[in-house]
């Protein structure tokens, strides 16, 4: 039977005390000792997870805040900018463009990365700008959102340009973009594993009804990569588009590059058709991605001319086209669903001038007026585009 001072140096030893009493039992050593590794192991966790954070949240806003505009330039008296991008590069590969509290996967960053421009305003349209708002105000039931830009003056109007609206078929001009990015880092790297020449099974998964013609067509036929992007953009084709997404890396292989690019309102939420409209995108945004057709560092010039061909024989020539004359060029991609009509393109007029137009409108279900809104609104920026109102 154990003394009371046995017991005593048992209770004393289990608080952590082992150098006062040196012959306890093994027993109550080895239970010591698994103590202090579990605690050891909670510390270790907590202090990663506080050094992530801060490294991760906090560290580089200080950076940019504070140290390199007050020590590095300031006391230095020097004009220093340090990328430290690249010494973190190996870290970033595995969370880049992710949500860690969202819903989206962890997907690891291209190897090939693009960048856009963004648009650089010098002024605004305003004789432009107060006519597109008289003729809203002549429509008090639609909400329309607008950018416009000028590419020789640069001067823009955004009206309601930065909110997030329903995409429709707006979203398949990011879903084109990606995928012809896609394109150009298989040929950068040799590899075939996507390129125009690509054939993809149609089956019974790819059936989706909506706009476009494969879906009354037989199954599990084959179409090529450069079918159905075509198709996707001239006639809006659901099933082509469905398949095109799948091809690209998936919804969150989109979104995550959207968000890389800094576009973080075009959301691609559900596959088509969505009619509920819970694909996202804004006016000002989608802008961008036209603006960056002719960007060199976002598309190869082959990617490019085949983007434009495609947006160039677009069949519905309802909205944006309705108030053009027959000289006018146009690439564009139209947006059509129960609670939301849009258009977006670029436009080649007759004296020379080249601009960026979006027109979204949001309605109640299936109001046709907000078709004419979109093509009064087209004719009034063309003509005084065309007469060199407001550029100089």
């Amino acid at each position: 039977m154990s003394s009371p001072l046995r017991k005593q140096e048992y209770n004393t030893y289990a608080y952590g005390k082992v150098s006062v009493y040196p012959n306890l039992p093994l027993r109550a050593k080895k239970r010591v000792k698994k103590k202090n590794y579990f605690a050891a192991f909670l510390r270790f966790v907590f202090l990663s997870c506080f050094l992530t954070s801060f490294s991760y949240f906090v560290a580089p806003n200080m950076y940019e805040k504070y140290f390199e505009p007050l020590i590095l330039n300031h006391y230095l008296n020097r004009n220093l900018k340090f990328d430290i991008a690249p010494y973190v590069s190996s870290y970033l590969n595995y969370v880049n463009n992710s949500q860690l509290f969202g819903q989206n996967l962890i997907i690891p960053a291209n190897k090939h990365v693009k960048s856009i421009v963004p648009i650089i305003t010098s002024g605004e349209l305003t004789t432009i700008k107060g006519e597109l708002e008289s003729l809203f105000s002549q429509y008090p039931n639609l909400s329309p959102s607008l950018y416009l830009w000028e590419y020789s003056s640069a001067k823009e109007v955004n009206i309601n340009a930065d909110d997030v609206f329903p995409a429709a078929s707006i979203i398949k001009l990011p879903i084109l973009f990606e995928l012809f990015r896609k394109i150009d880092r298989c040929e950068a790297d040799g590899s075939n594993s996507t390129v125009l020449s690509k054939k993809i099974l149609y089956n019974y998964r790819n059936l989706t009804s909506g706009s476009g013609k494969i879906q009354f067509g037989p199954l599990n036929r084959y179409f090529t990569v450069d079918e159905l992007a075509k198709v996707m953009i001239t006639q809006s084709d659901n099933s082509a588009t469905n398949m095109l997404i799948e091809e690209t890396g998936g919804k969150s292989a989109i979104n995550s590059s959207m968000r890389s690019l800094g576009l973080d309102k075009i959301e691609l939420n559900n596959r088509l058709p969505d009619l509920e409209g819970t694909n996202k995108i804004s006016a000002k945004q989608i802008a961008t991605l036209l603006y960056n057709i002719d960007n060199p560092n976002f598309l190869s010039d082959k990617s490019k001319i085949t983007i434009k061909e495609y947006m160039a024989n677009v069949e519905n020539r309802s909205l944006l086209q309705a108030g053009l004359p027959q000289d006018a060029i146009l690439i564009h991609k139209t947006g059509d669903i129960g609670k939301m009509l849009g258009d977006a393109g670029i436009v080649y007029a007759q004296n020379g001038r080249k601009y960026i137009v979006v027109i979204l409108v949001k309605r109640p279900h299936n109001d046709y007026t907000a078709r004419d809104l979109i093509a009064q609104a087209s004719k009034i920026i063309y003509n005084n585009i065309n007469s060199n109102n407001d550029l100089y």
